[in-house]
């Protein structure tokens, strides 16, 4: 069997380069490809602030600590992490206290696992008219990004709009003057 080799006709063919380089970024795809060079860096302060942490209670690794000898470096094992609307994967020091016979907690890992600005950015977008079931297609900034189905979106979407509902019902109205019409 003959194999044909298609090719582009001349016309079509150009050395001019692609118009995503020949024109300016608009907003939103700039937003993006920032948020995915950040997200790399991100992952790596998150490391970094982890690592220092596992350093503080049990010492510097492979060196004795005689201050804090009862609690010891156990390992990784794999977690997630929140950063720029994204659920990520991240491998997780762990750390053992032996005279307790449990696991210490890293409030460092704990403070990255809660969702902050997700919650406000989701509201908005769901608002916007981004309905929950397509959610998952539009916020993939990253691709090893997670937790963007469905049902977690609409949960959150239903904590952040009870927030809000919340903020809305708590706010002075002090501070104005009412006309009433009976």
């Amino acid at each position: 069997m003959r194999r044909v080799r298609h090719m582009a006709p001349k016309s079509q063919s150009s050395a001019v380069a692609p118009p995503t380089l020949a024109m300016p970024l608009d907003e939103g795809l700039a937003r993006l490809t920032l948020i995915q060079a950040l997200i790399p860096l991100g992952l790596k302060a998150v490391e970094h602030a982890l690592a220092q942490e596992v350093t503080a209670l049990a010492g510097a690794r492979y060196a004795h600590d005689d201050a804090h000898p009862e609690i010891v470096r156990w390992g990784e094992q794999p977690g997630s992490i929140y950063l720029a609307d994204q659920k990520l994967p991240i491998q997780v020091p762990r750390v053992r206290d032996r005279a307790a016979g449990h696991e210490v907690a890293l409030t460092t890992y704990q403070h990255f696992q809660t969702p902050r600005a997700l919650d406000g950015g989701l509201f908005r977008r769901v608002l916007g008219g981004l309905s929950c079931r397509e959610y998952e297609a539009a916020a993939e900034t990253v691709p090893q990004a997670f937790g963007l189905a469905r049902s977690s979106v609409s949960r959150r979407f239903i904590r952040a709009s009870a927030r809000e509902l919340r903020r809305l019902l708590e706010r002075p109205l002090d501070d104005r003057e009412w006309l009433v019409l009976v």
